[in-house]
């Protein structure tokens, strides 16, 4: 099936190359995010098969790239995701100050208010975070991130998260990778590079940013979000319907969303361990998940409506082959036979963002088009 997939697949457009600088394109680099989707594929995706005002969901929203492009072309938006991290980039997109002078003004309310705020007993907070920070510089970021979640502030709290730890010196860590956490103390030792590893100071990090992502101007305002929240496909339950489904679902066995995101998550959750296991690591796990899509997700989309998945051709990794195209589509429609298989685009992926360094993971990603009959 596999192969007959790939046949009749057609070449993805020149323009999804392009790199998009349309209104509202620096928020996509709000924070960092492994396996995300270029902007200009998802608009392309939403403009083809959507129309202005329409619902769309993205269940899998990631780091919002979806709902940011569908809110941009207005339609209406409503995404979920399991993962805390991923619904806070979600959610800071698509509440996203106007300008740079109203979030700058509750950058000052939410740093003032957080230093009012009690310490943390140090012996309390995970080895694992401590050896992270300068101990002043975890206090006053723990305390801001809490200042934030208590205020519901979800953009703020992702431009911490996104300034939460790399090497260089407008970032909060001792030096450190920049995607998946972990220290580069042997690369930098702190007998030869002493400064990089003093207090880091909040304030003029954050400010920083804020005039990153301001730098084009004013954000247009966006669209109608009907919902955003952390919901597992499992529990997914729509009380209306909608007009498409845009989404890219977790790819199986082939990257580690809970151990790269681990220091961002425990900011957010402070339950969450050093390294937990995927949940699409193993092919059974990854069917429950492909059942669930279809028994939650498939039934709210409207007759004569499209669900566009964006997912991986094949992967090698951990020792395992699997076809994560072919095993969700021939699922999908076993389990709903009034689905149609309209059209597959078929995608290179030169970034090594979205695969390892290693080459183990997919390079090429089909788009399955399906129409709800």
């Amino acid at each position: 099936m596999l192969e007959r997939l790939i046949e009749s697949a057609t070449p993805a457009p020149r323009g999804w190359k392009k790199i998009g600088k349309h209104d509202g394109a620096r928020l996509h680099q709000l924070a960092p995010y492994i396996g995300k989707l270029k902007p200009t594929i998802a608009r392309r995706l939403i403009q083809q098969f959507t129309v202005s005002g329409e619902i769309v969901l993205d269940c899998f929203s990631g780091s919002g790239t979806i709902p940011l492009e569908a809110s941009l072309l207005g339609r209406r938006v409503v995404a979920f995701d399991a993962n805390p991290y991923a619904v806070t980039l979600t959610r800071a997109k698509l509440e996203a100050p106007s300008t740079l002078e109203v979030a700058h003004r509750n950058l000052i309310e939410r740093l003032s208010a957080s230093q009012a705020r009690p310490r943390y007993d140090a012996r309390k907070i995970p080895k694992w975070i401590r050896k992270f920070f300068h101990p002043e510089t975890l206090q006053n970021a723990l305390r801001f991130a809490d200042e934030c979640i208590e205020k519901d502030d979800q953009f703020l709290l992702a431009c911490l998260l996104s300034v939460l730890h790399h090497q260089r010196p407008g970032f909060l860590s001792y030096p450190s990778s920049h995607l998946v956490p972990y220290l580069r103390d042997r690369r930098f030792p702190k007998s030869k590079y002493p400064k990089m590893y003093e207090e880091r100071k909040l304030a003029p990090r954050l400010e920083a940013k804020l005039r990153r992502t301001y730098k084009d101007g004013r954000i247009s305002s966006l669209a109608d979000v009907l919902q955003v929240g952390q919901i597992g496909i499992a529990d997914l339950n729509l009380d209306y319907e909608v007009d498409a489904i845009v989404t890219s679902p977790p790819y199986m066995n082939a990257l580690d969303y809970v151990r790269d995101n681990r220091l961002r998550m425990w900011f957010l959750d402070r339950r969450t361990v050093d390294y937990s296991p995927e949940p699409t690591d193993k092919q059974d796990q990854f069917d429950s998940i492909t059942a669930a899509f279809a028994n939650n997700a498939l039934r709210h989309l409207r007759k004569g409506g499209h669900c566009v998945l964006v997912v991986g051709e094949t992967v090698l990794r951990k020792r395992q082959t699997s076809h994560p195209a072919e095993r969700i589509l021939s699922r999908l429609i076993s389990q709903y036979p009034t689905l149609h298989l309209k059209k597959i685009i078929q995608d290179e992926i030169p970034d090594i963002r979205r695969s390892r360094g290693t080459g183990s993971a997919t390079k090429r990603e089909l788009v399955l088009v399906l129409r709800k009959g």
